[in-house]
Order: structure tokens, then C-alpha cells, then sequence
């Protein structure tokens, strides 16, 4: 069976968004007006009364197709206009989601419009707060949802009301912030694309805007590479003269001598063609310490080996020489016990030397490799 929206849950929904006469812009850049019918780029003209009705009408027309695709139950009038301002204030992309939907198929009626009252907060200067219009808004639909279900009547004397915990949470003391004012909130300007914020950078220097600002000259007004005018502009180059004027100027700067380029585009009043001198550039001194460093890597030179080769060596005979007195004791002694303790004492002193000797002096070799 397909529903429509009654004039009552019109009116609920009219009540709600509240009217406007006259167009005020959204954060985004729109705006809205009449009953929070939203007009895209230009403000328009204002409406009445029964203009802003209308367009309410079509504008709800999408969330009444949505409510009837997607509630699987037998509704009352009441049941479905408390579900089309529901949808209609938290979005179809939110309702489809939502436990009220869900207990709705259900046939949990009863729950489904406790389910509205989770539905209560919004994004208030960049914070999700509670509102207080909100809960206003929920009340009045979760009222319309109950409206035609029977009431079972019970004495207070004999069904004392309790405190449902789980359900006070929704009822906790917390920070209730009014909705704010339609147009209060300031339009989020749109970030520049790159290519407009490097043109903004390039014209805040005169000469650049005025680089940017020159006409290249048409092929029929140029001859012999010459430009006939009476008032000197700018050739544009093709990029094989870019890139060989760049190999000429990298040549020159490699074999130590000045660039000297001849602009033959300009011309003055006589035929007179001008000559600029470029100097020899300088070459940043980092840049030469680079090239010195990899001259040295490639010849494999290392100043610190011969002093570390020579300390090792030293290390690698005394160590020999500990070894060799240590073995004296060792051997050569009676074989009393205080005897091979001490020639054990100098000897390992020694073994450790003679290693390190030898790792000392493996390492360039196995680093070189």
C-alpha cells in the first residue's frame, strides 16, 4: 500500500523548519527560504505563504517514496507522517540506517518511536551538542507515531513507574545549545586551485605581472627574426632554440668563459640591435666542495687509514709479545698453581689484542668490497 503525507504532518513539518520569507544563506553557499526549500547559487526572489507550501510539498515527495520503499509494515496516517518529518529532518541516508526503521519492519512499534528520541543532537560551530529544537522535534513526532495505538489502561496505584537506567541516559544532564540563527554561520570559501594561486603569487611582483600581461607577437609581423612593428614585444621561442641555448650556456660555463647572447627581437627606432653581456656565473662554493668530495671517492683515497693501519699493527705486536710471555710462564715454569694463573693472566690480555688487531685490520677490506 502507498501513503502520502496528510495535511497534519505537512503542518507538523512546516511548524518545524519554520518559515522564511526571505532568502538566507547556508554554509555552503546556498540558500533557503519558505519552508527550508533551498535554492543553489543565486538567492532568488522572496515567497509567501503558500508559495513556500507548495515547494514543501515537492520537496517532500523524495522522503515519501523513500518511507514507502523501504517500511515493510501496515501503517496508520499518523505512523507515516511521524516517519516522513523524521526522514525529512535526519536525511534518507540516516533514516535508512537508523534503529527507528528497523524496529518499524520489525513491527516494534513501541520502540521504534522510543528510537527517535537518540536522534537529538546536531553540529553546532564545529561540535556535535544536543539541541534543544530537536527534542522538541522528536517529541512531537514520537506523540504523532503513538497517536492511533491503543492505550492500555493502568492504575498508578498498581503499575508504579520505575527508573528505566538505560533509558535515563538519553535524559542526562548535558549541554543544550539553541540552534543557531539561518545565516549566522559564515560561508566556507572554496580553497583556489593551484594554477590561480601560483598566477596570484607570479602578479604580486610587477615585473612578472607584467611578463604575464604581454602579447607574444603573431608570425606575420615578424621577419628575419625581426619584429617590423613600431613598439618592441616580446618572440616567443620554440623549445629546440630553448634547449639549445641552454646547452650553449652550460658549455661556455664549463669551459670558464662569459656567455655572450645576442637578442635579435627587439628593435628600436633605427634598426638597432641589442647586445647583452651576460658575466660568468658563480658557481656556489658547496657545489665545487661536492665535486671535490665524489674526485676523492673515486680515487678511493682515505687520509685516516695509514695512521689507524699503524696503531693496529702496534696493537697486533704487543699483543704477540703478551702471548709469548704468557706461554713462558705457561711452559717454562714448575707447573705451580700461582704460576699458571699468572702466565693465564697475561696471556689472555694478549689473545684480545692480537684480535682486535686482526678485526681492526680486516675491516677496510671487507668495507671496500
Amino acid at each position: 500500500m502507498t501513503y502520502s503525507v496528510s495535511a497534519d504532518g505537512l503542518a507538523l513539518i512546516q511548524r518545524h523548519e519554520g518559515f522564511r520569507a526571505e532568502p538566507a544563506q547556508l554554509p555552503d553557499g546556498n540558500w533557503v527560504v519558505g519552508f527550508s526549500h533551498v535554492r543553489v547559487g543565486e538567492p532568488g526572489a522572496p515567497l509567501d505563504h503558500a508559495e513556500a507550501a507548495a515547494l514543501l510539498a515537492i520537496d517532500v515527495a523524495p522522503t515519501e517514496r523513500l518511507v514507502n520503499a523501504r517500511v515493510t509494515q501496515s501503517l496508520t496516517q499518523s505512523q507515516f507522517d511521524a516517519l516522513v518529518s523524521f526522514a525529512f529532518s535526519v536525511g534518507g541516508e540516516a533514516f535508512e540506517q537508523s534503529q527507528v526503521l528497523r524496529r518499524v519492519n520489525a513491527g516494534d512499534f513501541v520502540t521504534a518511536a522510543c528510537a527517535m528520541d537518540a536522534w537529538r543532537k546536531s553540529d553546532v560551530g564545529g561540535e556535535l551538542e544536543v539541541v534543544d529544537t530537536l527534542i522538541g522535534r522528536r517529541a512531537a513526532e514520537k506523540a504523532l507515531f503513538l497517536k492511533d495505538m491503543a492505550i492500555d489502561a493502568a492504575p498508578s496505584v498498581f503499575v508504579r513507574a520505575k527508573l528505566d537506567h538505560a533509558a535515563s541516559i538519553l535524559g542526562a544532564p548535558a549541554k543544550y545549545a539553541a540552534a543557531p540563527a539561518v545565516g549566522s554561520v559564515p560561508v566556507v570559501q572554496p580553497k583556489p586551485e593551484p594554477v590561480v594561486r601560483l598566477v596570484e603569487i607570479l602578479k604580486s611582483e610587477p615585473q612578472t605581472e607584467a611578463l604575464l600581461l604581454t602579447q607574444v607577437v603573431a608570425d606575420d609581423v615578424v621577419e628575419d627574426d625581426e619584429i617590423v612593428t613600431a613598439h618592441a614585444k616580446p618572440v616567443a621561442r620554440s623549445l629546440d632554440e630553448v634547449r639549445e641555448a641552454t646547452r650553449r650556456s652550460y658549455a661556455a660555463t664549463q669551459a670558464g668563459e662569459g656567455a655572450k647572447v645576442r637578442f635579435s627581437w627587439f628593435k628600436r627606432a633605427r634598426s638597432n640591435k641589442i647586445e647583452i653581456v651576460m658575466p660568468k656565473p658563480n658557481v656556489d662554493r658547496r657545489l665545487r666542495k661536492q665535486r671535490r668530495q665524489s674526485v676523492f671517492n673515486v680515487a678511493n683515497i682515505d687520509f685516516g687509514g695509514p695512521f689507524e693501519n699503524a696503531g693496529l699493527i702496534a696493537l697486533l705486536v704487543f699483543g704477540f709479545a703478551l702471548l709469548a710471555l704468557g706461554g713462558s710462564l705457561l711452559l717454562g715454569g714448575s707447573g705451580e698453581a700461582i704460576e699458571m694463573i699468572a702466565g693465564a693472566a697475561v696471556a689472555t690480555p694478549g689473545l684480545a689484542a692480537v684480535l682486535m688487531a686482526v678485526f681492526g685490520l680486516r675491516r677496510p677490506q671487507s668495507a671496500q668490497a
